[in-house]
């Protein structure tokens, strides 16, 4: 193998870190050996990828969403609550963080990029039951209740519907704790997460807010849920507003469902289409290039310094290191050979680009254009889980060599395809072999078998280890015994060896002789059948779209009987996590259906609540649209199951008030109107903090 980076000759060396082993403090100690002062002054060391760096500033940015969406949070609840109100709610955020982390380090979870995106999912919600039941204990002793009695009626009050508003949230999240595969495994930590954090919410809410507010809580000058006082102008506005939405209500429900449904047709015709992950700017892109096998290591260096001299000079480019005779992800199970050839371009921090390292990757395909006889591979370092290539064409049968054909005029017909770039196939040519068959009558007949004479070749070719050891100072070293390099490159000598024998050496052109033919290459199988894949990445279009055209091309294909293609690559994985998110956004209106009809002992209270959220689809189809957002499959996928769980909790308390107010004696509508005035502003307060605690990492 040959390495350089930037054009000079290097050595690369790659740490891999043990399961469970803290990245930053490894990397710390590491680098303390790479002091320049320690070495020769020739020698130069450049860190290619530091993930401790990534690390820190992901840290950095959790730390300063929190302390964002924090102060945001307080901001509004001091605007609606009062200073002292708003620092009891408040305090729900460090007292439940601080509660999680014991729970998450005793559990053995470890800080990962997927933990911090979840507990800045959940710093906007940890305030919502703190919200509710300081509100409500602030509302009862500004009516005229005791301090201690306020904090319990007040708790009392609201606790089960709090509880139950909790429950449905964790119901929403338990069935992704079962997602499968490797996304699975990456995205696990988003559920369990945000149970972990919202139950420790719950504790704070019920145990400690109470117990601080039957001490501290203090009258506010105004009560807006007080009928006996003028109603403020926002809550007269609103409550006509309900009283017209009461009196036209069954033409509101088919209007609400027609809007839904025009909402998912605008998106289908408009949007910008449906992804598995969304992609981001990359930091770094890799190029491959690929020989046949056998092709000798100067060749395949001079193409990768042709690749180099193409993408030097643009700019945002901090260094390129190459490495020949290794494919890419050469630490990660890629390939070897002197065949193979990779370079990792590493861009520079975002602040200092001029543009899109998206379109830069592009312009590297043009610039580098093609090399007669390599196949030539530009792609973006991979963020998250692993996946497949966006566009992976699996061919299997029996024969190799009629995959091969299938797999070589399925490259033909699809190559001119707008939008798919890098079409490569995996199958590789075998290197030529020298073949020794064995005359077994005379190698018998000559007291010899096939493993001696095997053994002998072995010995000549490769070498065997003496059991001596050669010793220099206290080092030793093993000795291989075999022909000298003159003799071991030329095939006409082979018939001048001879091996020695008890009567005397036989030659081994008199055992047997040699044939010049191809061997085997890899032989990849599935399901127990032999595969080919073509696979290709993508330029400016999706997947979705780049598959709509190829299939029907490759569909016209005769295939021989006992061949078959299946589309796997991204179009697997989307097909396997929609199904798995839709199945478990259903297990979540299933769950969230049991805890609702323990809560009202009704069937069909919870459907009423059921109906918001799908209502509330709405709001994510034109988020999307006036964003211009892919809708992926994994994330907006989460955000809706997301959104279930905070959508039940405004519709429970809300629900429940209206009960209560029933069991007063009001009728239905009046109930609606009443509970609908009292429970507007912790509704309007648990809605606006969650949407602050999210700006940030928006």
């Amino acid at each position: 193998t040959l390495s350089r980076i930037d054009g000079e000759t290097a050595v690369s060396i790659e740490v891999l870190k043990r399961a469970g082993e803290n990245s930053v403090e490894l990397i710390d100690e590491i680098k303390q050996y790479l002091d320049p002062a320690k070495l020769p002054q020739d020698i130069k060391i450049t860190i290619v990828q530091d993930d401790s760096k990534e690390i820190r500033d992901m840290l950095a940015e959790l730390e300063n969403n929190i302390v964002t969406g924090f102060f945001l949070v307080i901001v509004v609840l001091l605007i609606f609550m009062g200073r002292r109100n708003s620092l009891f709610v408040g305090l729900a955020i460090p007292f439940s963080m601080l509660l999680s982390f014991t729970i998450m380090s005793l559990m053995g979870i470890t800080m990962n990029m997927v933990v911090l995106f979840s507990l800045i999912l959940a710093v906007g919600m940890l305030v919502d039951n703190g919200i509710v039941i300081v509100e409500n204990i602030y509302r009862l002793h500004c009516e005229g209740l005791s301090r201690l009695e306020a904090a319990q009626r007040g708790a009392a009050e609201v606790a089960w519907p709090v509880a139950t508003s909790t429950l449905t949230t964790l119901a929403a999240f338990s069935p992704l704790l079962f997602w499968p595969d490797i996304i699975g495994e990456f995205m696990g930590y988003i559920p369990l997460t945000l149970i972990i954090t919202l139950t420790s919410s719950l504790f704070v809410a019920l145990v400690v807010n109470p117990a601080i507010c039957s001490v501290l809580i203090k009258k506010g000058k105004h009560n807006f849920d007080d009928d006996n006082i003028e109603l403020h102008p926002f809550i007269r506005g609103y409550e006509s507003l309900l009283r017209a939405a009461l009196n036209h209500r069954g033409m509101l429900v088919v209007f609400s469902l027609l809007i839904l449904v025009l909402s998912a047709q605008l998106y289908g015709r408009f949007g910008q289409g449906v992804l598995l992950f969304v992609d981001t700017e990359p930091r770094a892109a890799q190029v491959e290039i690929r020989y046949p096998e056998g092709t000798a290591i100067e060749k395949t260096d001079r193409a990768i310094k042709q690749v180099e001299e193409a993408i030097r000079e643009f700019d945002d480019i901090e260094f390129i290191l190459a490495s020949v005779g290794q494919g890419m992800n050469q630490g990660m199970g890629g390939g070897t050979g002197t065949y193979l050839g990779s370079l990792y371009v590493k861009f520079v921090d975002e602040k200092e680009r001029t543009g899109s390292t998206a379109d830069l990757i592009q312009a590297f395909r043009e610039a580098i254009g093609k090399i007669p006889g390599a196949e030539i591979k530009v792609e973006q370092m991979m963020e998250g889980p692993p996946q497949q290539p966006p566009v992976n064409i699996e061919i299997s049968g029996e024969d190799l060599g009629q995959l091969n054909d299938i797999a070589t005029e399925i490259k033909r017909r699809i190559s001119h395809i707008p939008g798919l770039v890098d079409l490569r196939s995996d199958y590789e040519n075998a290197l030529p072999e020298l073949q020794f068959i064995v005359d077994r009558k005379r190698a018998g007949v000559l007291g010899l078998d096939t493993e001696t004479i095997g053994f002998f070749l072995r010995t000549a070719i490769y070498g065997t280890e003496s059991h001596r050891k050669f010793r220099a100072g206290e080092d030793e070293f093993d000795i291989t015994v075999r022909l000298p390099l003159p003799d071991r490159e030329q095939l006409n000598l082979l018939d001048e060896i001879y091996i020695p024998q008890e009567t005397g050496p036989v030659p081994l052109s008199s055992l047997g002789e040699f044939r010049y033919t191809a061997g085997r290459g890899i032989i990849r199988r599935k399901n127990q059948k032999r595969v080919i894949t073509v696979s290709g990445n993508k330029d400016g279009r999706e997947s979705n779209e780049l598959l709509a055209e190829i299939i029907p091309i490759v569909g016209k294909l005769d295939l021989p009987p006992g061949y078959h293609i299946d589309y796997t690559g991204d179009k697997e994985d989307q097909e396997e996590s929609s199904a798995f998110l839709l199945k478990a956004f259903i297990l979540a209106l299933a769950g969230i259906l049991v805890v609702l009809v323990f809560q009202f002992n009704s069937i069909l209270l919870p459907f009423v609540i059921l109906l918001s959220i799908m209502l509330s689809i709405i709001g994510v189809m034109w988020g999307l649209l006036l964003t211009r957002m892919h809708f992926s499959i994994v994330m907006t996928g989460v955000g809706i199951i997301s959104l279930a769980g905070i959508v039940v909790n405004n519709a429970i308390v809300l629900v429940d008030c209206i009960n209560q107010m029933k069991r007063q004696g009001m009728d239905t509508a009046e109930a609606v109107v009443h509970a609908g005035r009292i429970r507007l502003r912790p509704v309007l307060l648990t809605a606006i903090t969650t949407i602050l605690g999210l700006i940030p990492m928006a």
